[in-house]
């Protein structure tokens, strides 16, 4: 269904609440008539409906619109470089000995000085990789 449908539709529901707003003065009027409030009512409540039914159509078709588009393009990953034990910071320092990419964090749960040798991580953050 397109949009249009839609629109047709809650214009169509809105006319028909209003009609069956009119049958109010009828049924409160100086002789007050019972069938007329319900049949007032009934005639609002289909107005409603349409109304209402008219509203969804036009959100079908807005997200059917939407979906192709946003399933066509395949998720972005971080191109930011992360430490390899915590996943979390941007690595400093890389130890040699285990070939492991380390945040300042991790680096003090790691430090050995007899056994690792450590150089400055190599891996270049999103900015640096982008040549900002």
């Amino acid at each position: 269904m397109t949009k249009k449908t839609g629109t047709w539709l809650i214009v169509c529901g809105c006319l028909i609440i209003f009609v069956g707003l009119c049958f109010l003065p009828a049924a409160f009027g100086d002789n007050p008539d019972e069938t007329m409030l319900g049949a007032g009512l009934a005639i609002f409540a289909l107005g409603a409906l349409m109304a209402a039914v008219g509203f969804y159509v036009k959100a079908r078709t807005l997200t059917e619109q939407a979906a192709p588009g946003a399933s066509t393009q395949a998720p972005k990953r971080s191109r930011k470089a992360k430490c390899d034990r915590c996943g979390r910071d941007e690595p400093v320092i890389q130890c040699r000995v285990h070939q492991v990419h380390l945040c300042g964090d991790c680096l003090a749960e790691h430090y050995d000085f007899r056994s690792c040798a450590y150089v400055p991580s190599t891996r270049k953050s999103a900015a640096q990789a982008a040549g900002v």
